[in-house]
């Protein structure tokens, strides 16, 4: 699988994103030969690992479109990931 990098999105946003687990940004960075505090550019096409981390997580993040970019906060991408149904639903 392949992913296309948004801007201001780091390899850790990435993983939380597609795995909803910050231990899949190693495994991202190694397959991609780049160090794990690389930010990579806009529009960077990534490969990413055939896994899952957190099923439940990854679920979550896919339902309610989590999209970190924190290394650019100016970006207009929600980085709200505990909104009141997170709290809710993961009680």
């Amino acid at each position: 699988m392949k992913i296309k990098v948004k801007e201001g999105q780091t390899l850790m946003d990435i993983a939380i994103q597609e795995f909803g687990s910050l231990e899949a940004s190693l495994d991202i960075a190694r397959l991609n030969d780049i160090s794990i505090t690389e930010v990579p550019e806009a529009d960077t096409i990534l490969v990413l690992p055939d896994r899952v981390y957190n099923r439940t997580m990854q679920q979550y993040c896919k339902n309610n479109d989590v999209s970190p970019a924190t290394a650019d906060d100016n970006s207009g991408i929600n980085l709200h990931i505990f909104t009141e149904q997170f709290t809710t639903e993961f009680k």
